[in-house]
């Protein structure tokens, strides 16, 4: 994924991905029962049902925005919004 984030001019951020599975992107309830099956979450606290794996999307995604946060975002010199970037040539 790295190397496609710098060849499309995107930003490749590392989170730790410890409970992502377990937690409820709702309530931020941490359980194991929350995740029953592969494919299935049902928080046990506030009874919010996703794909698990949507779940987890979603908790990465907000400990990104986390970390990017608690960093200074971008003020470290990366543009507001990206775009791709003008190494990628067009493929006829």
């Amino acid at each position: 994924l790295e190397y496609k984030q710098q060849w499309r001019g995107g930003l490749l951020m590392k989170v730790n991905p410890q409970y992502t599975s377990q937690t409820c992107s709702e309530c931020k309830h941490i359980a194991v029962d929350n995740r029953q099956t592969q494919s299935k979450f049902e928080c046990v606290k506030c009874r919010y049902v996703a794909n698990a794996d949507f779940n987890a999307a979603r908790n990465i995604l907000a400990a990104g925005h986390a970390v990017l946060s608690a960093e200074g975002g971008c003020s470290k010199g990366r543009p507001l919004k990206q775009k791709t970037s003008d190494l990628r040539e067009k493929v006829a």
